[in-house]
């Protein structure tokens, strides 16, 4: 359901890229030996079409796991002493150090150690 959400933004997005493609193909058609100018407006806009509404799509995607990401480290943050409890592990200090285990600089972060 999430993903129906997007198809307008995706489908206008592929529009505008499709425009945008069309005109830069269009006008620069003279460049390129033996094409008309309908025909590198055709190619170009084809090209607009699917890169911005992939592009959108993907973009939405990518910003739907940023969303889980920072929801799910608020709960880690909230539930930390019970998680501790749990477990054994604090888990701020070990998300901490495994970004510090793939070479992220998290200690420059003012309150992270």
């Amino acid at each position: 359901m999430a993903y129906a959400s997007g198809a307008k933004l995706s489908s206008l997005a592929g529009i505008i890229g499709a425009g945008v493609g069309g005109y830069i193909g269009y006008t620069h058609a003279a460049n390129v030996d033996n094409l008309t100018p309908i025909a590198g407006a055709m190619i170009l806009g084809g090209v607009g079409l699917v890169a911005g509404s992939a592009g959108a799509f993907l973009l939405k995607s990518a910003m739907q796991f940023v969303v889980y990401v920072i929801m799910f480290g608020v709960v880690i943050f909230v539930f930390q002493n019970q998680i501790e409890s749990l477990t054994g592990v604090n888990p701020w200090v070990g998300i901490m150090d495994i970004l510090k285990g793939w070479g992220l600089p998290v200690g420059a972060i003012p309150g992270a150690s």
